[in-house]
């Protein structure tokens, strides 16, 4: 009784991994279909902080389109358009190219998960340190009225010659273009909590967004992009001097 108990169990367990892998690796270049939100961060070729974050359409077929907003060492760029190439093994790894006008092509190797829903990525182009992930924008409706609701932020990074900085907070989108709530930080170790924030916010078709925060009686400029139907955003600080991104999510 115990044997057959074992050997039952034993089959159960083998069944259920070999279901798992074989459903990690059905993975295609059509995975990839669709509109994402992506951010990266870490270190470029030089060693200086750098944060990335952008919108891309792929066709399902290895190729896509975008744009891309950040901060290499504090100097920003905004909707920079960018062409990609990919290609996904049957294990749900690949790889693939990012070129934005005007650059040269990056590297990246990466993973599918969730069946497509989310990507993580490297870049693979020595000796930047850089990695990122790219989420589904899924059915996300941007407009003014499509993005409202309340929102927890959290951001870190550097300002450049300051040093190192944390952020979250509470922000409330009124589906008519204002932003109010509250943040609390840490400014090179220098904490201040709860500080109203009030501003304004513009969305474009393409679920990319700009927000303008007035936070300690300083003026703040954010890009951000929507994700997951709505529900999360991806954001990044477009100040110079400043190499800041982070998440907001309902």
């Amino acid at each position: 009784m115990i044997s057959r108990i074992l050997r039952s169990g034993f089959l159960v367990v083998t069944t259920a991994l070999a279901l798992g892998l074989s459903a990690w690796g059905q993975c295609s270049n059509a995975n990839v279909t669709g509109k994402y939100g992506f951010a990266s961060g870490g270190l470029d070729k030089n060693g200086n902080p750098i944060r990335v974050l952008g919108y891309f359409k792929a066709n399902g077929k290895g190729t896509f389109t975008g744009t891309e907003t950040g901060s290499d060492d504090g100097t920003v760029f905004t909707n920079v358009p960018l062409t990609g190439t990919y290609s996904i093994n049957s294990d749900c790894t690949g790889s693939g190219t990012t070129t934005p006008k005007g650059g040269k092509a990056s590297h990246y190797s990466l993973v599918v998960v969730s069946g497509g829903k989310n990507l993580q990525f490297l870049i693979t182009d020595s000796p930047n340190v850089q990695a990122g992930t790219a989420q589904a924008q899924g059915k996300a409706t941007c407009t003014l009225a499509g993005l409202k609701g309340n929102f927890g932020i959290e951001a870190s990074g550097v300002f450049i010659g300051v040093g190192a900085v944390a952020f979250d907070g509470l922000f409330s989108l009124d589906g008519k273009g204002t932003v109010s709530g509250t943040e609390s930080g840490s400014v090179a170790g220098s904490i201040f909590t709860g500080q109203s924030v009030s501003g304004t916010y513009t969305v474009a078709s393409n679920c990319t967004g700009t927000m303008t925060l007035m936070v300690e009686g300083q003026t703040e400029h954010t890009s951000f992009v929507v994700t997951n139907g709505g529900q999360s955003l991806l954001v990044v600080e477009t100040d110079t001097s400043t190499v800041v991104s982070g998440f907001g999510q309902q």
